[in-house]
């Protein structure tokens, strides 16, 4: 008898380690697509497809669903240009093909943008920091005095980071310091710049006729920095692992936090989640937690929640499919201190002309 089929278009290299647990278990085969043939994900698993490079938007819609018509996955997890595909769901699933993509396609452009997101959020499930806009010289000089002249600002102790509203991991995110310090520089501090640097920095760009995205600034919270990687379905919360990376230690810390898997499920709720996303939190002095952003979408760290006992694509898969209820998802093995270790992987033999050294074409 023929195992179902799940599918993983493009993605992020953390899909590979989904891949892989999910083939561990052996319910399923797995079929991913990528446009880089040599990428770790296609290796992974089963079945592999090379994606036409450069395809976006509708187009690529197009052919996930051509695709999907011709593979017939039973599940398909959605990466690449899930807006894209979101207002497409019932196409794909009158060819009996279930999707699991994050949220609507309103939701997503919300969440992707992080001021959007913000300026919605509701307080009442976690608290944020100060935050306010800035797009040129003139309103970050504006913004800063803004935030310094906010309730919870205290002189010599809080500080200002900022962020673009758009963006993936840390790209363009900076702690404001009063200045540059040897030990800093020794240390190889990459998220930091002095306020005096980002003042000539955004200056020059204006004299170069650069345009500044929309950008984010806020408070800086000082206190611990949580990850919550979450699975859902149809905004139901079905499983949640809420780690932290303990000071001093090159690992994270897998944390019992009732109030944080409370707040996992009122955002799953809120925004009618599914499959698998996540949220960063950050404590202020008091230990309490912020909400920072919600990623609609594994994250990177992903590797360190799997290591607790959550198989997340597992479980999107056999919850899209009704194979599992959320209350019947398993619970994390909390207490732990997980590490990440790095593997390389042999994909194919190399072109006679890499060895060579010629020019690719």
């Amino acid at each position: 008898m023929n195992r179902p089929t799940v599918y993983f278009n493009k993605n992020f290299s953390v899909t590979s380690a989904q891949i892989r647990a999910m083939r561990e278990v052996g319910q399923f085969e797995t079929l991913a697509s990528h446009s880089d043939p040599s990428n770790v994900m296609l290796h992974a698993a089963d079945h592999q497809l090379t994606e036409p490079r450069g395809l976006l938007g509708d187009a690529y819609a197009e052919w996930l669903l051509a695709t999907c018509r011709q593979h017939r996955p039973a599940v398909f997890i959605v990466g690449k240009e899930a807006a894209a595909v979101a207002p497409r769901r019932a196409d794909f699933e009158r060819l009996g093909v279930r999707v699991v993509v994050a949220a609507s396609r309103a939701v997503l452009r919300e969440l992707d943008h992080k001021d959007a997101f913000l300026r919605g959020w509701d307080s009442s499930i976690l608290p944020i920091p100060a935050w306010t806009t800035f797009h040129d010289l003139a309103t970050f000089d504006a913004a800063v005095e803004q935030l310094q002249a906010h309730p919870d600002w205290v002189p010599g102790q809080t500080r200002l980071c900022l962020k673009p509203a758009r963006g993936i991991y840390a790209s363009g995110f900076r702690v404001l310091t009063e200045g540059r310090d040897l030990k800093s520089f020794l240390q190889g501090e990459l998220y930091q710049m002095s306020h005096a640097e980002a003042r000539v920095m955004f200056a020059q760009a204006e004299q170069a006729g650069e345009r500044l995205p929309t950008m984010l600034l806020m408070h800086t919270l000082e206190g611990a920095e949580r990850s919550v990687d979450c699975v859902a379905w149809e905004g139901t919360l079905a499983a949640a692992v809420v780690r932290r990376k303990p000071a001093g230690q090159g690992g994270q810390l897998i944390e019992d936090r009732p109030d944080l898997l409370e707040a996992a499920r009122a955002l799953a709720q809120r925004y009618r989640m599914s499959g698998v996303f996540n949220f960063q939190t950050k404590d202020d002095r008091q230990r309490r937690p912020h909400m920072l952003e919600i990623n609609a979408r594994a994250s990177g760290g992903l590797r360190y929640s799997m290591a607790a006992g959550i198989n997340f694509a597992q479980l999107a898969a056999e919850l899209s499919l009704g194979l599992l209820r959320p209350d019947q998802a398993p619970r994390p093995t909390t207490g732990l201190v997980v590490a990440e270790e790095k593997s390389a992987w042999v994909v194919r033999e190399a072109a006679p002309s890499l060895l060579t050294g010629a020019a690719q074409p």
